[in-house]
């Protein structure tokens, strides 16, 4: 567990706080509601693109695409992040303004 320490007036009270609070209501280990909507868009967006074309490989491609990519963004990696979250945090760090400090 961790230890948060609050100053309330005085004197210093210690407080226990759990430290593997869900934020968010997991269906799946891993999963909330937000991933399961997602991967069902993917879904709906792989069935319309399939619905295009003949080719009976080229469907199958198509609809397994979208869904695959958005379960391998979305899949928590052991430090409870996601493929997706580093990607936004990366995109993040490459917009912003670094400073170059010269000797």
């Amino acid at each position: 567990m961790a230890l948060k320490t609050f100053m309330i007036g005085s004197g210093i009270n210690m407080y226990l706080i759990p430290k593997n609070i869900k934020t968010k209501r997991e269906i799946f280990k891993g999963f909330g509601i937000l991933e399961i909507i997602a991967m069902g868009i993917a879904c709906g967006i792989g069935f319309l693109l399939q619905s295009l074309v003949t080719d009976y490989k080229i469907k199958i491609f198509l609809f397994f695409l979208f869904p695959l990519i958005v379960f391998l963004l979305l899949l928590p990696l052991p430090n409870g992040s996601t493929a997706l979250i580093i990607f936004r945090k990366f995109l993040v760090y490459k917009r912003s303004q670094k400073k170059y400090r010269s000797k």
